[in-house]
């Protein structure tokens, strides 16, 4: 089968970048393996204003059910308290968002399968890349089924089949740390603040769900892994010591996952006409939410390629300045955020002083404030 973009993956990247190639009147196939599978999971996303515009312009935001805007953000260092506090403000500068989603997953695929140029095929089991000629790469399924196009991309996740199949190098960088997700039912109002604490034992993020709901990220150093502590039914006692029982009662709602912490940066995010988008070519530390937004920040610069293209569309090179920018803009992402992790995991006089010396100057200085929420929903990125 013949079609000018073929995309594997039907995620919310995926379909995201099929719905905005549309526009571009491009003839789209999606290839997923398993749709029940990878929609079923319900999951948070922090969205940030660069990623609403985007989906304001492929037009789904309008139709997202779930939206909830953060409207104050409190950042603690090593204890909940007012002096340790760095704090911003949507009257300042928008903060950023709350998303399900099988909200957004809903929404997109409704539109996607009510679009004229996507086809989207579930059920299909990858066999092989075949390379068809000197410059370009077709895919083969378990069926046999040929699918080619001018450009595939892979928004297949972390473990890319398309990746392993060719061999494309990955920098594996692992944090030493393991992540526990779940959601907290809150006897007192978060009146829509989200919240950060760096512990000496990692960063604690609460993110509001609704008023009386937040979906907490746990992101603890191994060496300071206490499962005990992190047990579900030890979960709302830690909790509430750590935020000085600020919230009232806390009951946790469904299950506690938990997984070993692991970023990763393809060497090249295009090799002769496949693109890696997203996770497949890139994965960061959650602790400030981006995941995402960076894999819409792909899309968006993949767009890019069209307003301002250097060869035609067709040439090998066509999106070459796709994966020439967004290595640089991911690599650079990838590193504040990790220099961030490391630096308020030091735990030594000097370190705890200076942070909070740093953290008492910015909080005091709106212009300081404006600008690091304005980086943030760029998508940590230095240019617009």
């Amino acid at each position: 089968m013949k079609t000018d973009i073929v995309i594997v993956g039907a995620g919310v990247i995926g379909m995201s970048l099929a719905l905005s190639l549309s526009q571009r009147n491009k003839k789209i196939l999606i290839l997923e393996r398993d749709m029940k599978k990878s929609h079923s999971t319900n999951r948070f996303y922090s969205i940030s204003n660069k990623s609403k515009n985007f989906f304001k312009e492929i037009e789904v935001w309008s139709k997202f059910k779930f939206i909830n805007e953060i409207k104050k953000m409190r950042i603690f260092y090593r204890s909940f308290e007012e002096k340790n506090s760095l704090n911003f403000h949507s009257g300042l500068q928008k903060i950023g968002f709350i998303s399900q989603s099988a909200d957004i997953t809903s929404i997109l695929y409704k539109k996607v399968m009510a679009d004229k140029n996507i086809k989207l095929i579930d059920k299909v089991n990858l066999k092989s890349v075949i390379q068809r000629d000197e410059n370009n790469y077709e895919i083969e399924s378990s069926k046999s089924d040929i699918y080619s196009g001018d450009y595939i991309f892979s928004c297949e996740g972390t473990n890319s089949f398309i990746k392993d199949q060719i061999n494309i190098k990955n920098s594996i960088k692992d944090y030493n740390s393991k992540a526990f997700v779940f959601n907290i039912q809150t006897e007192n109002s978060n009146n829509n603040s989200a919240y950060q604490i760096f512990l000496k034992n990692g960063p604690i993020a609460f993110l509001p769900v609704s008023d009386n709901e937040f979906s907490i990220v746990i992101s603890i150093r191994n060496k300071y892994d206490d499962s005990n502590i992190y047990f579900k039914e030890n979960l709302p006692y830690y909790l509430d010591q750590i935020t000085n029982g600020y919230f009232g009662k806390m009951n946790i709602l469904g299950d506690v996952i938990n997984f070993n912490l692991l970023g990763h940066n393809l060497k090249n995010y295009k090799y002769k006409n496949i693109m890696f988008v997203g996770d497949s070519a890139h994965s960061v530390h959650p602790l400030a939410g981006m995941g995402l937004n960076l894999g819409l920040s792909d899309v968006i610069e993949i767009n890019k390629a069209f307003d301002s293209p250097i060869y035609e569309y067709g040439n090998n090179k066509f999106f070459d300045k796709y994966a020439r920018n967004q290595k640089i803009i991911n690599s650079h992402a990838k590193q504040q955020l990790e220099l961030i992790e490391r630096f308020y995991s030091i735990d030594n006089f000097f370190a705890k002083n200076l942070i909070n010396f740093g953290m008492s100057v910015i909080n005091k200085n709106d212009f300081f404030k404006k600008n690091i929420t304005n980086h943030a929903n760029q998508n940590l990125s230095f240019f617009n």
